[in-house]
């Protein structure tokens, strides 16, 4: 039994430690912002971070890879879209978090299930304790974009794939994606690595919201 008991802890004390030392290592603690004119958001609901950025720039045109005609709104225009990446079975069972069960987890973190982009079509993002404005420049925007537009599986023709049928509200949509949620890629490992690829602030690893936020304080 004891032998039982400290093959689930040890491995359960390691995670969390990782976690732990992740989250504490610093990067691009000190980015390099040449002209801050794009204004991007973190949005929290206390577990899982979306990234929300403006739909139409001079630098990228979100309406080439998303389009708002795919919620059930049928808006045409939107002046932002957020976007978080997840388990496509987790979003499809688990539209609150009290309707997650311990089948829905451990399915989600221990086998290789297929992934999904949330997308939300807003025309404002509201200000509160769980978001985080972070003012970026062009080439850090870019690579941003760049970073979520490579977490989409296209069609052959290169276009996005919305998934039927699934929506949390009339302004959302989501779409297939690459990948698999794990135990050491989760949703807030997908943000943190989309900040660290733009050269923005982060941390060295984290799966939880905490981690990532640690690093923008609330102003």
């Amino acid at each position: 039994m004891k032998v039982l008991l400290a093959g689930i802890f040890i491995p359960v004390l390691i995670y969390f430690l990782m976690v732990l030392i992740g989250a504490a290592i610093p990067v691009n603690s000190d980015p390099k912002i040449d002209n801050p004119d794009i204004e991007i958001y973190l949005i929290s609901n206390g577990l899982h971070i979306d990234i929300a950025v403006p739909f139409q720039t001079k630098f990228y045109d979100w309406s080439q890879i998303v389009e708002p005609q795919h919620s059930l709104s049928n808006i045409e225009t939107s002046n932002y879209v957020s976007f978080g990446w997840g388990d496509l079975e987790f979003y499809r069972t688990t539209p609150q978090w009290e309707d997650l069960t311990l089948k829905t987890a451990v399915r989600s973190l221990f086998t290789q299930t297929p992934a999904a982009v949330h997308t939300t079509f807003m025309q404002k993002v509201e200000r509160g304790e769980d978001i985080r404005r972070i003012k970026v420049d062009s080439n850090q925007y870019r690579k941003l974009a760049h970073y979520i537009v490579n977490t989409f599986k296209n069609d052959p023709l290169g276009n996005a794939m919305p998934v039927p049928d699934l929506h949390y509200n009339k302004n959302d949509v989501f779409y297939h994606a690459k990948g698999s949620l794990n135990l050491f890629k989760t949703c807030n490992t997908w943000v943190n690595s989309g900040l660290k690829k733009a050269g923005l602030k982060a941390c060295l690893w984290t799966p939880l919201a905490e981690g990532v936020f640690i690093r923008y304080p609330e102003k």
